[in-house]
């Protein structure tokens, strides 16, 4: 899925972003309180809303592309008075998350197939009988042929908290041992079908290591460049198996061996930084396409030494998606001013602008320089 442009309401907190376009690669920047986390957080409510969430006050209109359809969809919840203690009321609580529908409309290709008010929902000219007023057509809908790539692209949405993470513990290793690594070259026989596949990332990657050297080698080599001090990975099961560990004597870890170093060090080993780069590394380059990678405060989830790995990742013309904020001058500097967002909040209305808008300079230093020194930059933020 790509994601075009979001015009989005919180109607409860009295937010609201202006209509906000965007490409494939998408670097929102502001001062702290502008709204860049809050447009982030305003896309997953949407995932939300497709897999049945009922929002108090929201109202959305967002365009996007999945599975080669254009795609329209418009809604709003009603927006309800929460009493704080409401929760201390039994038949208050079986309710208070549940917020009427006052409208839904779904388009495709410019042509209308949901239409949908208090009363009635229209599916392709055909009155419906009666549905749940509370969750999204998408949702109640979502086998049906031309919706479906809404909801299968709105699951594609990642957030950067979700990205795969692998403890470096004996207990996750056993517990992915049990998921049934033995049986997964069979199963998924296909670099598209491990990158399509809900497996956990550490299992993806094992399956690179021995199907797809070339892939992995790119993996190895970004790492490597972040990391000096190593020298080669590889993903390998346990050398020395003892009594607790050798039911995993075919389940492979990540093994790093260092400079200077004879011995390779096992996953439980590594440090936590580095095992943790590799897997968001990893997670970069084995995201399905149509994917929208979500990342806030890039320098704190990924870390500013990735951001080149962006790059080569679109460069590579995969069908993916970022949209990432960052107040650190290294990732705004090594991002080229076509990618950025000036996030600006006047009371509560958010609004995003192309820096284009701000006549700045050619040079990638120049336009940092002068976007810095930017009123609306700085300050961010108006009454």
């Amino acid at each position: 899925m790509i994601i075009h442009e979001l015009t989005y309401y919180n109607h409860e907190l009295e937010w609201r972003f202006e209509s906000i376009k965007f490409s494939d690669f998408n670097l929102l920047v502001g001062v702290s309180g502008v709204g860049k986390t809050q447009i982030l957080k305003s896309i997953m409510n949407l995932q939300k809303i497709t897999k049945g969430t009922s929002l108090n006050g929201i109202e959305w209109d967002v365009k996007f592309t999945s599975a080669g359809y254009h795609y329209r969809w418009l809604g709003e919840f009603e927006t309800k008075t929460i009493d704080k203690f409401a929760f201390l009321i039994n038949d208050e609580l079986e309710d208070k998350n549940n917020f009427l529908i006052i409208r839904e409309e779904l388009y495709l290709n410019n042509n209308i197939i949901i239409e949908r008010n208090k009363e009635e929902i229209i599916f392709n000219d055909n009155k419906l009988p009666k549905l749940s007023p509370f969750k999204s057509v998408v949702e109640i809908l979502g086998e049906e042929e031309y919706i479906a790539p809404v909801k299968n692209g709105f699951n594609k949405v990642i957030p950067s908290s979700e990205l795969g993470l692998v403890a470096n513990s004996i207990d996750s290793q056993i517990r992915m041992h049990l998921f049934g690594y033995k049986n997964l070259h069979e199963q998924y026989s296909s670099l598209e079908k491990i990158k399509e596949s809900n497996l956990h990332i550490q299992a993806k990657l094992a399956l690179i290591y021995n199907h797809y050297q070339k892939l992995f080698q790119k993996i190895k080599n970004d790492f490597t460049n972040i990391f000096e001090q190593v020298e080669d990975i590889k993903i390998e099961p346990y050398d020395d198996i003892d009594e607790l560990t050798k039911f995993l004597a075919d389940y492979p870890i990540i093994k790093i061996k260092e400079k200077g170093v004879t011995n390779w060090i096992n996953q439980e080993h590594i440090s936590s930084g580095m095992l943790k780069t590799l897997i968001h590394i990893s997670e970069l380059y084995l995201s399905a396409e149509g994917t929208v990678i979500l990342i806030d405060e890039f320098e704190n989830s990924l870390g500013i030494n990735c951001i080149d790995i962006l790059g080569d990742l679109l460069s590579e013309n995969r069908e993916l998606q970022f949209i990432i904020t960052s107040h650190h001058p290294y990732i705004i500097n090594n991002v080229s001013m076509e990618h950025w967002k000036i996030i600006t909040r006047k009371g509560g209305v958010v609004t995003a602008r192309d820096a284009q808008d701000f006549n700045l300079g050619q040079s990638r230093h120049q336009a940092f320089m002068q976007l810095i020194n930017l009123d609306e930059y700085r300050e961010g933020i108006t009454a």
